[in-house]
C-alpha cells in the first residue's frame, strides 16, 4: 500500500498531455496538412500509433497498432473499427507522396529556425545512402539487397535517401530531402542506383556537396554530373597519373592500337598474391591537427584520372571522352585511433584536404535516420506486415520520415530521465520514446499523444469496406 501511494504521488493526473505531447503532436498535424482531411486523419492516427510505440508491441503490424492507440481514447467498438480501417487504408490509398511530407517538415524546421545547416569551406554538407527494409513471403516483392548481419542479398525494400545535416543545440541532427523508390516487382539495384545519381543532380544546389560512403562509385557519380560530390574510396583502387591516352605504333607489324593506357598511380600500398604492390609516392604529404587535438597524417594526389578498365560501364563515348579528361582529387587521412586510413575521392579540386575530412564525418547523422525508423515501425530490423506494394514502399518511407521529424522533435524539446540510473541526460529520440510510452500506476494504461480536435471526424461511409483479409490483401487486378 505504501508504495502505491509513492507511485501514484509520481503522477497525479497522468491522462493530462505534457509539454512532448502537445510539441509532438502539433508536428504531426502541421505535417499532414498537405494531405485531404480524410488521409490526414489517417496518417495521424498511424503516426500517432508509431510514436507511442504501439507499432513497436505488434512488431510491425499495422491494424493492431492502429486498433491499441485508439482504444484509450475511441469507447465505441464500431466507430474504433471504422477509424482502425481508415487509417490502414489511408496508408495504402491515400492522396499523399513522399515528397509532399518530407517539403513540409523541412518547411516546418525552417520556420522555427533552430536547425542551422552545417557549412564547410562555404558547402552544405548533402549526404546520400541506400537502406533497405527487410521482407519475407511477398511472391510479388522481387527486389532484393545485401544485409550485413546475413552475409547475402535477401528480399527487402530498398530505400535510397538524400538528406542535409544541420545542428539543433548543439546536437548534429539529419533531416531528409527526398527519398527514390523503385519498382519492387524488379530486381533491378543498379537501376535504383542510377535514379538515385539522377535525383541527387536534380536537386543539388552550388553551395551543397554530396558525400557517398563506400558501396557507391566515384565514375558513376561523376558520369551523372555530380560535380559537387565526396565518395570514400575502396582501399585497393588505382586511377591513372595522365589521361589516358591511345599509345603510338611501335611496330610496322599488327593493327593499330586502339586502346586508352594511362601509367597507373596506387594510393595504398596491398598483397596480390605473394606479390606486394608498393603505393606510388602522393604529390603533398604533412601533418594536421585536428579539432580534438589529435594529429592526423594526409596524403594527396592531384588530379588523377580515371583508367579505361573504370569507363567499360560508360555506354555514350561523348561521356566516356568527357570522363578521360575529368581530374580528380584523393586524399588519404591517416588517423590514430583507426588502423587503415580514410581514402576520398572529388572532382571538386577546390575542397582542401582537412575540409574534406570534415565534410564526410558530417554524413554520419543519416546513417541514425535508419536506426530510428526501424526502431519505431518494428523495435528493431524494420519488419512489417503489409502486402500491397504500395504500402510496403510507403510504409517504410514514413518511419524515415516520422524518425527524422522524432529526433529533431527529441533535441528541441528537454531531456527526460528515463530512471534513478540516468545522471547524464542528453535530449535523445530514446528518451523521448520512454516518455510517450511511460505507463499509469500499477501499468495499467498507456500515456499517448492525445487526438486533437483540429483533425476532425470524417462524416463517411465506412461499412462497404472489406474487414479482415480482405481488408489488406493486394487486389487481383
Amino acid at each position: 500500500m505504501f508504495f502505491g501511494k509513492i507511485e501514484c504521488m509520481k503522477n497525479i493526473n497522468p491522462k493530462t498531455p505534457t509539454q512532448a505531447n502537445y510539441r509532438i503532436l502539433g508536428l504531426i498535424e502541421q505535417m499532414v496538412a498537405v494531405a485531404p482531411k480524410g488521409t490526414a486523419l489517417g496518417l495521424t492516427d498511424v503516426i500517432s500509433a508509431m510514436f507511442s510505440g504501439y507499432f513497436i508491441e505488434s512488431g510491425g503490424a499495422v491494424t493492431p497498432a492502429i486498433e491499441a492507440f485508439l482504444r484509450r481514447e475511441v469507447k465505441g467498438e464500431k466507430e474504433r473499427e471504422a477509424r482502425t480501417r481508415r487509417g490502414a487504408k489511408a496508408l495504402t490509398y491515400g492522396s499523399y507522396n513522399m515528397k509532399e511530407l518530407i517539403g513540409k517538415v523541412q518547411e516546418i524546421v525552417k520556420r522555427e529556425g533552430q536547425w542551422q545547416p552545417i557549412v564547410i569551406q562555404g558547402y552544405r554538407v548533402v549526404p546520400v545512402d541506400f537502406t533497405a527494409y527487410r521482407r519475407a513471403s511477398v511472391k510479388k516483392l522481387k527486389t532484393k539487397a545485401y544485409v550485413s548481419d546475413t552475409g547475402k542479398a535477401v528480399s527487402a525494400v530498398p530505400i535510397g535517401m538524400i538528406g542535409s545535416v544541420g545542428e539543433v543545440n548543439g546536437q548534429r541532427i539529419a533531416l531528409l530531402k527526398n527519398v527514390t523508390l523503385t519498382d519492387l516487382s524488379l530486381n533491378d539495384s543498379s537501376g535504383h542506383k542510377k535514379q538515385l545519381y539522377k535525383r541527387v543532380a536534380a536537386e543539388l544546389a552550388q553551395d551543397e556537396i554530396a558525400t557517398f560512403d563506400a558501396g557507391f562509385r566515384l565514375v558513376e557519380a561523376v558520369e551523372a554530373n555530380i560535380a559537387h560530390c565526396l565518395i570514400r574510396l575502396a582501399t585497393n583502387c588505382t586511377f591513372g597519373k595522365t589521361a589516358g591516352q591511345i599509345p603510338k605504333r611501335t611496330s610496322a607489324k599488327g593493327p593499330e592500337p586502339s586502346q586508352y593506357k594511362a601509367e597507373i598511380v596506387r594510393p595504398l600500398a596491398r598483397k596480390h598474391g605473394d606479390k606486394i604492390l608498393s603505393a606510388t609516392a602522393a604529390d603533398r604529404s604533412y601533418t594536421t591537427t585536428g579539432a580534438n587535438g589529435y594529429k592526423m597524417k594526409i596524403k594527396v594526389w592531384e588530379k588523377l584520372y580515371f583508367l579505361e578498365r573504370q569507363l567499360k560501364k560508360v555506354s555514350n563515348e561523348r561521356t566516356k571522352q568527357k570522363l578521360r579528361y575529368t581530374p580528380i582529387r584523393v586524399t588519404a587521412i591517416y588517423h590514430p585511433d583507426y588502423d587503415d586510413p580514410l581514402l576520398l575521392g572529388t572532382p571538386l579540386l577546390q575542397l582542401e584536404p582537412e575540409a574534406a575530412a570534415e565534410v564526410y564525418a558530417a554524413r554520419w547523422p543519416i546513417e541514425g535516420l535508419p536506426q530510428t525508423g526501424k526502431y519505431i515501425l518494428s523495435g528493431g530490423g524494420g519488419t512489417h506486415y503489409v502486402h500491397h506494394l504500395t504500402a510496403m514502399q510507403r510504409l517504410p518511407a514514413l518511419s524515415l520520415i516520422f524518425g527524422s521529424l522524432l529526433k529533431y522533435a527529441a533535441a528541441t524539446l528537454p531531456p527526460f530521465r528515463t530512471g534513478f540510473w540516468d545522471r547524464t541526460l542528453k535530449p535523445t529520440y530514446g528518451r523521448l520514446l520512454r516518455h510517450l510510452k511511460k505507463c499509469l500506476p500499477l501499468r495499467r494504461h498507456r500515456v499517448g499523444i492525445q487526438l486533437s480536435g483540429q483533425l476532425f471526424k470524417k462524416r463517411s461511409v465506412t461499412a462497404h469496406l472489406p474487414v479482415g483479409y480482405d481488408a489488406i490483401r493486394p487486389s487481383k487486378t
